[in-house]
């Protein structure tokens, strides 16, 4: 491997140690998580903290073959997506170069950077690497650098937010992550974590888990009329992840519906579909669309329930839209279309229901 260089933090004097010298450009400090510049002889603080990054189950420094290569982990990423948190690890060889390690929810996946890009427009659905076509998984999503630990061969930060867009074949993903002008994309491939906790020598495989979003309460708004809301409601389960930065693609099974949810009313127990989980454990994707409305949402209910167990994994979802006039000019809030994700649901055949339950402010 390569030479190490041992440097002191200039926030809190601790002793680190620079691994992928003359490669890293940032690192953050193991005891306090400031952000250092090491690409120059004279370390320079970039951002100043007090209280370091916890809770990564790959240490830093650690060695561990895969691919046939020994990889060392020389940096850690916490990230999230407004729904699910997962970790992301750095591995450097000098004569490999980089790879990554995504791990959520007890799974891992190896991810290579592509050196090019994939044929065909992002934004159309379907692109092509390696003379294989991907489909696109969902939508964009904001993803956020919550903790840093380590060192990069970028200049990282908490904080910093990307756009992530995910392509899936079978369990395969491309995954696609776009910033400020530029756009980064990186194959990702499941790997056992019985090979992981093997290579690395770990003890415990679990993580962080994935928490939903809180629920919010919608603004009140007035001028509402008494037309019904129409839903489309699409089912897609799928393997998580990353996406984050990544979500992991798997086999997927779909189901859709539609309902009529006349306002100041709730439809209860509506059957939408019946999807497979395939894999040992999925999460399952739900997006909603309503039919035009303004000032007025709806809450929506959703139950995974087992007909194997009878269990229901339960989830909550809201659409919504105002809008209105005041001294600043026309002004519109709010999604008539909405998405909800279910994390680790195991594999097993569900039945999907959704209560739904549509409410508008008097004029």
């Amino acid at each position: 491997m390569s030479a190490v260089r041992t440097i002191a933090c200039p926030n809190c004097g601790g002793s680190l140690e620079v691994r992928a010298a003359g490669f890293s450009v940032n690192l953050a400090c193991r005891y306090c998580s400031s952000m250092l510049d090491v690409s120059r002889p004279e370390v320079a603080l970039i951002e100043a903290h007090s209280r370091a990054a916890a809770g990564f189950k790959l240490p830093l420094g650690r060695r561990g073959t895969l691919m046939a290569t020994e990889w060392e982990t020389v940096g850690a990423l916490r990230r999230s997506d407004g729904n699910y948190t997962w970790d992301e690890y750095l591995l450097f060889n000098p004569y490999a170069g980089y790879r990554w390690l995504v791990f959520t929810e007890g799974e891992w996946q190896f991810g290579t950077m592509l050196l090019g890009r994939p044929e065909g427009n992002r934004h159309s659905g379907t692109v092509t690497w390696g003379g294989q076509s991907y489909s696109c998984e969902g939508e964009p999503e904001r993803t956020v650098t919550d903790e840093v630990l380590g060192e990069f061969y970028w200049r990282v930060r908490q904080g910093d937010e990307v756009f992530a867009l995910m392509f899936g074949r079978g369990e395969h993903v491309l995954s696609c992550e776009e910033g400020v002008g530029e756009a980064n994309w990186t194959v990702l491939v499941p790997i056992d974590s019985a090979i992981i906790e093997t290579a690395f020598a770990l003890k415990d495989p679990a993580g962080p888990r994935r928490r939903a979003a809180p629920r919010a309460d919608p603004p009140p708004r007035r001028d509402v009329d008494d037309l019904p809301a129409m839903f489309g409601l699409a089912f897609a389960a799928m393997v998580a992840l990353l996406l984050a930065m990544v979500l992991i693609s798997g086999p997927v099974d779909r189901a859709a519906g539609t309902i009529d949810v006349p306002f100041g009313s709730t439809r209860e127990g509506v059957k939408i579909g019946t999807i497979a989980v395939k894999r040992p454990w999925q999460f399952v994707d739900i997006t909603a669309r309503a039919r035009d409305f303004d000032n007025r949402w709806v809450d929506l209910d959703y139950n995974l329930v087992d007909r194997a167990t009878g269990q229901s994994i339960d989830g909550y979802g809201i659409v919504e839209h105002y809008s209105g006039t005041d001294s600043d000019g026309r002004w519109n809030e709010g999604r008539r279309r909405a998405r909800t994700k279910l994390g680790r649901v195991a594999r097993g055949t569900y039945d999907v229901y959704v209560d739904a339950a549509a409410h508008g402010w008097p004029a």
